[in-house]
């Protein structure tokens, strides 16, 4: 009895083990429960930009006139910068990009959809890991990462491949360096270290990722010895010799003087920064491709509420020192804003939404690190908040997804929020301005209008206390509001935008060249013209501007000189009328 009774017992443990494996699944097929949707939702709030096409936003020099992406030219590739970046690893998949479809945009913005929605998986995999294998936090960080309506700029700008490109090789390094950690295999942690070097390859914004590696060795509970900084050294010297390389890059075109605005009031830049960017997970409201310095001798309260906001920030902190998921977040988010805090103001904005796709990881774990015990509570609340807030951040990128689809509609949203900003105003009226001189004289007529509405909406009076954006656009908007008065037969007007064109810039070979046959063809103040012709011809010697300068000698009399730089002209490529060729026996 007593042996039947066993065998009994030991059926019932076999059969309860049956079903066990029955109704539960591996952990795969659970996994994958989570994943699927998580990129499913992310997919459908960005596949929109696959109807997009280029802006005049960067593109032409990431693409559409980028010689590096025929062949494609490999030497040129590794040993070349792009827009004062050195990142030939993005380079290679635009030129693949080229390769299939040449200036047609679609195969661009798949890759960056494919890619965003790869480092959507790839943030789930990594905060499943740290997290001790916690499928709701997973999940909600791998969602709020995928879907942020900030995130949009990232993956619809096709330029920004760089931003979704090196997050992906940066998520991978951060994995190899978990699994280093709770494995203790060497392999893992040089793994880390190859993908934090494509990281690098993409993106020069990498070279943070020391730091984060130090986090994770916190948030792991490791002792920081003598051994922990030793495994560091390979990244912290490559770390190094990238920044030196993107400082030697970005300091001569795109770093913004002390003498604009001194280090003290940086120092306020870097509390606002912080700020904005914590609210705007929150609140991401106002979306804009381009965000403004503010004025130099007018700040804005906000900009000097900032430093207040911070210290109570470093309070909540030391209060929540030992809630390890609220000190992790933080820092995560902090580390990885720390390059673009305005200390070393790079670039023409205060502040940009594609520099907030890494760093938003960290305050997304917070949040789901917070909302996860109301979910196992199952608290109605939650879950209802939850719910809305992804609804409605999905629609925002839903919706967001539309205003780059062309320059058009990308700058007439930024002048929305900053109508009398110079750069936007000067970015579309350059890109109306290419697309009239592709129409007939008379059909034109009302795009030169907008151009030069847009002009003059832009345009400062005091040029002398603009900031070098407002230069830069300054200098558009005079140049294409006078080529605008020019085709309307406002030769006046447009002799007068040349002159302030010119007050900004000495040095614009266009607005010399413009202006000096301006003087030949309707001022007759040949000698004048032949000044700006010279100046033009040594800063720059297009064969235009000696066709130019050869009519002006003409003019002058001097036939010798008209010959000589119509030859040069006909070298260069310029076609010379047949008139005029016989007039100088050519």
């Amino acid at each position: 009895m007593g042996k039947k009774t066993k065998v009994k017992a030991k059926k019932n443990v076999i059969t309860k083990q049956n079903v066990a494996r029955k109704q539960s699944p591996g952990p795969k097929k659970t996994l994958f429960s989570w994943i699927f949707p998580a990129a499913a939702i992310t997919t459908i709030c960005f596949i929109p930009i696959l109807r997009n096409g280029f802006t005049n936003w960067d593109d032409e020099f990431y693409v559409v006139n980028n010689a590096l992406l025929r062949g494609p030219d490999w030497q040129g590739i590794f040993t070349q910068s792009v827009v004062s970046n050195y990142h030939p690893f993005t380079i290679i998949t635009l030129a693949l990009n080229y390769a299939l479809s040449g200036t047609e945009a679609w195969s661009y913005l798949l890759l960056n959809l494919i890619l965003h929605v790869v480092n959507t998986v790839l943030v789930f995999i990594f905060i499943y890991r740290i997290s001790g294998q916690k499928t709701i936090v997973a999940f909600l960080t791998a969602l709020l990462f995928g879907i942020h309506p900030l995130h949009v700029e990232s993956v619809a700008w096709i330029s920004e491949r760089k931003d979704v490109l090196y997050t992906l090789f940066f998520i991978l390094s951060l994995i190899q360096y978990w699994r280093f950690l709770t494995s203790g295999k060497a392999s893992a942690l040089w793994m880390s270290f190859l993908f934090f070097v494509l990281s690098l390859l993409s993106k020069p914004a990498a070279i943070i990722l020391p730091f984060v590696l130090f986090l994770l060795d916190y948030w792991h509970g490791r002792r920081l010895d003598k051994k922990v900084f030793i495994e560091k050294v390979p990244f912290v010297l490559i770390s190094v010799l990238f920044a030196v390389v993107t400082l030697k890059l970005q300091s001569v075109t795109a770093m913004t003087s002390l003498d604009v605005y001194p280090i003290w009031v940086r120092l306020i830049f870097a509390c606002y920064v912080i700020m904005i960017y914590l609210v705007r997970f929150i609140i991401p409201y106002p979306l804009s491709a381009f965000h403004p310095f503010p004025a130099p001798g007018d700040l804005g309260w906000q900009v000097y509420v900032s430093p207040i906001f911070v210290l109570t920030l470093l309070f909540f902190m030391w209060r929540f020192r030992k809630n390890k998921a609220i000190i992790f977040g933080l820092m995560f988010f902090i580390i990885n804003i720390l390059l673009v805090l305005q200390l070393v103001s790079i670039g023409f904005t205060i502040v940009s939404e594609r520099y907030t796709y890494v760093p938003y990881i960290g305050l997304a774990f917070i949040l789901a690190m917070l909302l996860e015990r109301h979910f196992m509570a199952k608290n109605k609340l939650a879950w209802t908040v939850t719910i809305l807030v992804v609804g409605i951040f999905g629609f925002l990128s839903f919706n967001r997804t539309g205003v780059w689809k062309d320059s058009d509609s990308l700058w007439t949203d930024v002048i929305r929020h900053y109508p009398k900003e110079p750069l936007p105003n000067a970015e579309r009226a350059q890109y109306l301005y290419n697309k009239a001189i592709t129409m007939q004289p008379g059909e034109a007529s009302p795009l030169f209008q907008r151009i030069i509405e847009d002009c003059t909406a832009g345009i400062h009076n005091n040029v002398d206390s603009l900031r070098p954006d407002e230069k830069k656009g300054g200098i558009s908007l005079y140049y294409m509001r006078a080529i605008a008065y020019n085709s309307l037969n406002q030769y006046d007007r447009a002799f007068a935008d040349f002159n302030h064109c010119l007050y900004i810039n000495p040095g614009y070979t266009e607005a010399l060249y413009y202006r000096g046959t301006l003087l030949v063809n309707h001022y007759n103040k040949n000698a004048e013209a032949l000044d700006d012709f010279n100046k033009a011809i040594q800063l720059n010697p297009q064969g235009k501007y000696y066709l130019n300068r050869s009519i002006c000698y003409f003019k002058l009399g001097d036939m010798a000189n008209a010959k000589a730089d119509g030859l040069i002209a006909m070298q260069k490529g310029v076609v010379i009328p047949d008139n005029y060729k016989k007039l100088l026996n050519l």
